[in-house]
């Protein structure tokens, strides 16, 4: 997480200069993070969707016999009355880590090019730089954290675009954020898959393996739930169910930039 941090930093920093000196807009609110009743019910929404998508993923990959269950509560020394506390500690380290990027793909990027070139453009061109950091970004160049393979781009590109709709339905990025950071959270610390030969995870309430693991049908990787074509055509319907409410609510939100 500290080299997520670390690395997207320096473009958060010059974002904010950016947006607060060039185009003198208020920094939070004009990226989507206006605060209040509303924050908590998209929050709620997209933290309720990233525990649907896990729930998909898990079974798919148990339907394609790609899932085996070695064990429970693999936490040596952290007593059960911990995770009451550890569990929402991990959650929250996670949206910190999680809001860079969305502060920068769906806050800024999104919603800048959505007002200057509608919301076609503005889905197309922040999915594709979001899909593209992940593998040729400035610290990725240094320190890899992903395998290129195009079934893990596509994914990433059709993760963006379902978290794009999620902000141009909420005008906000708070359901894009609890939906970003909730399965990353859950692959993280409560459904762990780990690869032949790597050490038990400092905590997993329950401990996987995908004894079929191949680019194809998922593997353990720090993408995780990203890989494989499973998850891409889970990734699909559930773009298309957003599109659908997206089309039907005809809500499009263009706010001003710069």
């Amino acid at each position: 997480m500290l080299q997520q941090v670390i690395g997207h930093a320096p473009i958060f920093l010059l974002l904010w200069a950016w947006v607060r000196f060039y185009e003198r807009r208020p920094f939070a609110a004009s990226l989507g993070l206006t605060w209040g009743r509303l924050a908590w019910k998209q929050h709620a929404a997209g933290f309720g969707l990233g525990v649907a998508f896990i729930a998909g993923w898990l079974a798919l990959q148990a339907a394609i016999g790609n899932l085996g269950v070695d064990g429970t509560m693999a936490a040596p020394g952290v007593p059960v009355a911990a995770l009451a506390y550890l569990l929402p500690a991990f959650y929250l380290s996670r949206i910190v880590m999680i809001s860079i990027e969305e502060i920068l793909y769906r806050g800024w990027i999104l919603r800048s090019a959505t007002a200057r070139w509608g919301a076609p453009a503005g889905i197309a061109i922040s999915s594709g730089a979001f899909a593209l950091f992940h593998f040729a970004g400035p610290l990725m160049l240094i320190f890899p954290l992903h395998r290129f393979t195009w079934v893990l781009a596509a994914n990433l590109v059709l993760w963006s675009v379902l978290a794009a709709l999620l902000t141009l339905m909420g005008g906000s990025l708070w359901a894009a954020l609890a939906f970003h950071a909730t399965p990353l959270w859950l692959a993280s610390h409560v459904f762990v898959v780990t690869a032949p030969g790597q050490g038990t995870p400092p905590l997993a309430i329950v401990l996987l393996s995908q004894p079929q693991a191949s680019p194809l049908l998922g593997e353990p990787a720090t993408a995780g739930p990203f890989t494989g074509l499973p998850t891409t055509l889970l990734l699909a319907l559930l773009c298309g169910a957003a599109y659908a409410t997206y089309r039907r609510r005809r809500t499009r939100v263009t706010p001003a930039a710069g």
